[in-house]
């Protein structure tokens, strides 16, 4: 049985992706709750919208991101430094965590959402973050990669078989 390379490729990132899902957050079903985020924020630094831009958030202090200047008093007084513990339960509840903050949403109840979101943030917000996993990255570039091949070998086939020996001129 003959197995196409890209599908292949496909299916062993799919399976590594999968091995990292079981571990903590779905960055896939993350990139999909993110398109909620999406109206207020941008991953694209110095983007801001009506929130600040995500870009670079791990490791950086709640209300710094200088180019953003509508933070409000709470947030930008709190002393809290973006992590996983700490964007967890700002995501759970952020009116619990900073109160007296200004941003306009209730929280996610669910775990496993949260996971979800915070995995796609982590990646797609780290210098050069793509936003989407990097296994899938990998597996779409070496199947186009692939199919390129296979279209060079294509042709090149194609030319053999009309004209097996060129005629040359000098």
């Amino acid at each position: 049985m003959k197995v196409k390379a890209p599908v292949l490729v496909a299916a062993i990132g799919v399976l590594l992706h999968a091995s990292a899902w079981a571990a903590d957050g779905d960055s896939s079903r993350g990139a999909n709750l993110f398109e909620n985020c999406a109206a207020c924020h941008s991953l694209e630094p110095d983007k801001n919208m009506t929130g600040p831009s995500l870009a670079g958030l791990w490791k950086r202090k709640a209300g710094t991101v200088e180019s953003f200047t509508r933070y409000s008093p709470a947030l930008a007084s709190s002393d809290i430094v973006w992590d996983d513990k700490t964007l967890d339960a700002w995501l759970a509840n952020p009116q619990h965590v900073i109160p007296g903050n200004t941003m306009t949403f209730p929280g996610i109840r669910e775990p496993q959402q949260r996971a979800d979101l915070l995995a796609f943030l982590k990646q797609a917000t780290e210098p050069g973050g793509t936003g989407w996993p990097d296994i899938i990255v990998a597996a779409i570039m070496a199947s186009l990669a692939m199919q390129g091949a296979a279209l060079v070998i294509r042709q090149a086939s194609a030319e053999f078989l009309t004209d097996p020996w060129p005629r040359r001129t000098i």
